[in-house]
């Protein structure tokens, strides 16, 4: 199980490395359903999503909020459409 969740990490970290985005986990993905082992998933999930955070973080890629919008480095919030979002 160890070496699965460290190749999820660099499965995670090379997709980023290609542009995919965090909506990519190939574990979100209906093939992998149903789930029989939810803790299982989880873990491969979060691996994933892991491996995509460090590549991300390392390139200097702009993180993504929860809520779905951009932060670009001009401080603009840009929603997940590309248009600028509204600031209240």
């Amino acid at each position: 199980m160890f070496e699965d969740l460290l190749e999820m990490q660099e499965r995670g970290a090379r997709d980023r490395s290609l542009g995919r985005s965090l909506a990519d986990n190939p574990m979100s993905k209906p093939d992998v359903l149903p789930i029989t082992d939810l803790q299982e998933w989880f873990s491969m999930f979060d691996a994933w999503r892991f491996g995509w955070a460090i590549e991300d973080a390392m390139a200097g890629h702009i993180d993504m909020p929860r809520d779905g919008r951009v932060v670009p480095r001009n401080g603009r919030a840009v929603s997940g459409d590309g248009r600028t979002a509204r600031r209240a």
